[in-house]
Parts: structure tokens; C-alpha cells; sequence
């Protein structure tokens, strides 16, 4: 999430288009983007939609939620933790194939916590819409879940 900067506001701004492209809905491939922040469609080189961009949002939030990168929770030797952080092809096999999933801390709000899985689901379908995702952010901030 370094390329999300913040003004004097508090207003998200995004930057850093230099991998952008024009969006096209019949084109949308796999070639733009980091790829810890990459949804299992893209990382795989399918079409994908704008539920690919819902799931990096979720991406973003568990990173914001935890202060660590994507997946850094991921080692070598598995769940004991004291193994080499897992090289990000190995990171991306495992996010494709819904084995390895984002975390978030126990701080965060239970509702948010199973709205924001949500968002990072391997299956585009099952992940909210945009609209869906602004909504509960709405309601959230209104009745203060974060």
C-alpha cells in the first residue's frame, strides 16, 4: 500500500499509474499491478472483472488492520513461524489456489474482520460488489465498527 498516500484531510489518493492502462471491459488480462495485491484471476492470467479490484482492497485493509505486508504471516516449514518468509511465487501458487489467505489482527471489529474475508474469497463470485463494499464501509463508519 505504498503507493496509497494520504492528504492533509485524511483522503485517500492513489498513485504510481505507471503500469495503468485504459480500462476496457472486454480486455481486462493480467499484467498490471503487484502481485501480493494481485486477486487468484489475475495472478492466474484469466479475465477478470472489478471484483479483482475488491479483493486487492481487501488486501489493503488487512495490511492497514495488521502493519505488516501481505502474507508475511507465510513461511517456510509452515505454521511454527520461525522458518524464511515463502518467495512470492510460492506465496502466489498457494493465494490461487485458496490456501493461503490474508490475515487480520484481533483488534478488528468481528463484522469487519468477515466482511473484509470476504472480499479476499478466491472465488470472484462470491466476493462483494464495489457498490456492496462502499455501502458497508458507509454503515460501518456511521455506527463507528472501526
Amino acid at each position: 500500500s505504498r503507493n496509497i498516500l494520504l492528504t492533509e484531510s485524511l483522503n485517500a489518493k492513489i498513485t504510481d499509474f505507471g503500469a495503468s492502462r485504459i480500462r476496457s471491459d472486454a480486455t481486462m488480462t493480467a499484467g498490471v499491478g503487484s502481485c501480493l495485491w494481485m486477486a487468484p484471476e489475475v495472478m492466474m492470467g484469466k479475465r477478470y472483472g472489478e471484483k479483482a479490484d475488491v479483493f486487492s482492497l481487501g488486501v489493503v485493509i488487512s495490511e492497514l488492520d495488521t502493519h505488516e505486508l501481505p502474507y508475511s504471516h507465510a513461511k517456510e516449514g509452515n505454521s511454527g513461524g520461525s522458518g524464511h518468509p515463502l518467495p512470492d511465487t510460492a506465496v502466489l501458487q498457494m493465494v490461487s489456489m485458496g490456501k493461503l489467505r490474508v490475515r487480520f489482527s484481533p483488534f478488528m471489529d468481528p463484522d469487519m474482520a468477515r466482511f473484509v474475508g470476504s472480499c479476499v474469497n478466491v472465488d470472484p463470485e462470491a466476493r462483494p460488489t464495489a457498490a456492496e463494499v462502499l455501502y458497508y464501509m458507509q454503515v460501518a463508519l456511521r455506527n463507528q465498527h472501526f
